[in-house]
C-alpha cells in the first residue's frame, strides 16, 4: 500500500530533469524551476492522499492495516523515494552542471530542496500513523496482561502492547524500549522520560500519556485502575523521530 500511494504521487520523477548538454541555459533553469514546482505538488497531494484516506479505516483491523502501511512509507518508501532523487538530479547534474558550470549552485538548490521535500513527506506520514496510534489507544484500550510493576509509578501493559509492539519496532528496539519502561516504575519518576499527558487525546475521563521509549521511539500509556490500585496501561509504542524540517508533533516536544 505505501508504494501505491509513491507510484500515484511520486515526490519526484527523473522526467521532469530531461535536459541534456545540447539544453540552452534558460530552459535549463525553467525545467528545475518546473522539478521544484511539481516536487511541491506531490507533497500537497500525498498529505491529501493520508489524510482523506488513502488506505481505508472503518474498524480495528482496517486502522492495524493503515498503521502498518504508514509505517511502512515512513521506514522504506520516502526513504527509498529520496534516494532515487538524489540519483536523477546527481545525473543530470554531471551532464549538464559540468558543461554549465555557473548553473552547479542551482543544481545543488534543487538537491536540497528535493530532500527537505522528503523530510517533510516523512513527518506528514509519522503525524498520520500517529494520530491513528492514539485513536486505538482510545477506542480499542487493552485491559491487563502482567502483574502490576513498579515501586512508585505504578504500570500494567495491555493485552494489545506484545503485538502492537511487535509491529511497530525491531526487536532491538523492543528490548530497548522494556528497559525504558522498568524506570517509569521509579519513585521519582525520572524527568528525561518526559511523561507527560497528551493535550487533546482521549475521550472524556480516558486521558492518554506518553513517555520515551529509546532510540526516537514513544510510548501511548492510559490512566486507569487495576484492583484498586491507581496504575498506567501501556498501550502501544512507536517511532516518533524528529523530522528535521517536519513538524513537530506534541510526543516530540
Amino acid at each position: 500500500m505505501p508504494d501505491l500511494f509513491l507510484d500515484k504521487t511520486p515526490l519526484f520523477e527523473a522526467g521532469w530533469l530531461s535536459v541534456s548538454s545540447a539544453t540552452s541555459r534558460d530552459d535549463v533553469l525553467l525545467r528545475i524551476a518546473e522539478a521544484e514546482r511539481r516536487a511541491e505538488a506531490a507533497l500537497e497531494q500525498l498529505g491529501r492522499t493520508l489524510t482523506q484516506g488513502g488506505i481505508p479505516a472503518s474498524g480495528a483491523v482496517d486502522r492495524d492495516r493503515r498503521i502498518d502501511a504508514l509505517l511502512a512509507l515512513e521506514t522504506h518508501g520516502i526513504p527509498a523515494s529520496g534516494t532515487a532523487a538524489d540519483g536523477a538530479v546527481e545525473r543530470v547534474m554531471m551532464e549538464v552542471g559540468f558543461r554549465k558550470r555557473d548553473l552547479m549552485p542551482r543544481f545543488h538548490e534543487l538537491a536540497e530542496h528535493c530532500r527537505a521535500i522528503h523530510r517533510r513527506a516523512l513527518a506528514v506520514a509519522r503525524d498520520a500513523r500517529w494520530a491513528l496510534m492514539l485513536e486505538r489507544a482510545t477506542t480499542d484500550p487493552g485491559g491487563p496482561s502482567s502483574p502490576i510493576q513498579g515501586t512508585g509509578t505504578r504500570y500494567v501493559k495491555s493485552d494489545r502492547y506484545d503485538a502492537r509492539a511487535a509491529r511497530s519496532l525491531p526487536p532491538d528496539d523492543r528490548v530497548r524500549a522494556d528497559r525504558f519502561l522498568k524506570r517509569l516504575g521509579e519513585d521519582p519518576v525520572p524527568p528525561e522520560l518526559e511523561l507527560s499527558p497528551l493535550e487533546g487525546a482521549g475521550l472524556e475521563r480516558t486521558a492518554l500519556w506518553g513517555m520515551k521509549a529509546g532510540n526516537g521511539n514513544r510510548f501511548i500509556l492510559r490512566r486507569g485502575e487495576l484492583r484498586g490500585v491507581a496504575c498506567f496501561f501501556v498501550e502501544d509504542v512507536g517511532p516518533y523521530p524528529d523530522h528535521e524540517g517536519g513538524r513537530r508533533g506534541a510526543l516530540a516536544r
